[in-house]
This record gives C-alpha cells, sequence and structure tokens, in this order.
C-alpha cells in the first residue's frame, strides 16, 4: 500500500463510519436534517431517548457497568470525543463539578464516541477525570441516545429515567442548576 493511502485510510475509514452512523442515527430519531457534529453552544433540549434506556460499557479501567447499575443515583452521563473543543474546554467544568457533587451521591459516566483509545486515555489523565469513562467505538450507544452531536448531557434520575438532555458545553453553574433540581426533586424540595 502507497504511504499516502494509509493516512487517507486511517482518517477516512473512521470519518465515514462517523458519518454513517450519525444519519442512521437522525433518520431513526425522525431529526429534519441539519450538519451533525460538534455541539457549541448550550442549551437543554427535549429527551428523544426511551427514558428507560440502558448501555453496557467497559470503562477505561477494564470494569463493565451499566447505566441501570447506578439506579438509586442522580447520573450525568456525557457523550465527548477528546478530538471535540468544546469538550476539551468543558473538562475542567466537569472534574470540578464531579468532586463536589460525587459528594453528594451523584455520578458521573463519560462516553466518548469515536475517539481514538490512547488519546481518550490521554484527555482523561490530562484532565485528572476520576469518574468512570467508556469509547463507543462503533457509535450505537450514541445513535440508541439519539446524539446529534458533542457534548451532549443525559441526566438520570434516581428511578433510572433520563429525565433531561442538554447540549454544548456547561458551565459550573448550568450543571450546579440542573442538578440542584434534581437532588431537590429527589428529596421532594422545591414543589416537582
Amino acid at each position: 500500500m502507497p504511504s499516502r493511502a494509509k493516512p487517507l485510510l486511517v482518517v477516512g475509514i473512521p470519518l465515514l463510519i462517523f458519518v454513517v452512523v450519525l444519519v442512521v442515527g437522525m433518520v431513526r430519531s425522525g431529526r429534519d436534517g441539519g450538519p451533525p457534529g460538534v455541539n457549541e453552544k448550550l442549551g437543554e433540549v427535549a429527551v428523544t431517548t426511551e427514558k428507560n434506556a440502558d448501555f453496557l460499557v467497559t470503562t477505561l479501567d477494564g470494569r463493565e457497568l451499566r447505566l441501570s447499575d447506578l439506579r438509586g443515583s442522580i447520573v450525568m452521563v456525557d457523550f465527548w470525543s477528546s478530538w471535540c473543543p468544546p469538550c476539551r474546554a468543558e473538562a475542567p467544568v466537569l472534574v470540578e463539578a464531579y468532586e463536589r457533587w460525587s459528594k453528594l451521591g451523584v455520578e458521573f459516566v463519560g462516553i466518548s464516541i469515536w475517539d481514538d483509545e490512547d488519546e481518550v486515555r490521554d484527555f482523561v489523565m490530562r484532565h485528572g477525570i476520576a469518574y468512570p469513562n467508556a469509547i463507543d467505538d462503533d457509535g450505537g450507544i450514541a445513535v440508541e441516545f439519539g446524539v446529534k452531536g458533542i457534548p451532549e448531557k443525559f441526566f438520570v434520575n434516581a428511578e433510572g429515567e433520563i429525565v433531561r438532555k442538554v447540549n454544548g458545553p456547561n458551565t459550573s453553574q448550568s450543571l450546579d442548576e440542573v442538578l440542584t433540581e434534581m437532588s431537590d426533586a429527589a428529596i421532594g424540595i422545591g414543589g416537582n
């Protein structure tokens, strides 16, 4: 194989898979077009995922983790990639938020999509990310959850129901607002 063709295959095949999986996901979710890609602006959107959707991943440390294993806790599931600029900018915010919220029993799970394992491991180590992370190699979980861009967060209540979805990079304030509302609702404060 010519030396110039190898880099084209290494980049082209994953890119093609990424586009095909996103198009399939858009068709399955009923999305009316628009380019897939990176979410650069923060905004809450309607949850279209089955409310009790589950997944099974193998975390970077080799453990199997199901979303349903975390039932009883509020969970934030973050779909991200190491090559995504807003994901890189958001990483310190998530690290800081996890340090605070994990002490209150809130769980975070990161799922990197269409990414290289070495790049993911480097990203997690470089940012000091302590919560479990896994790689969705083929994008199947992202498609099942209706991910249309990254970063994208799904918030799961203690009953295991996906109740909120937020596109784009979060701030400490935006994460605190969502998690505070969910925590208050879980203990019956705030009229929810």
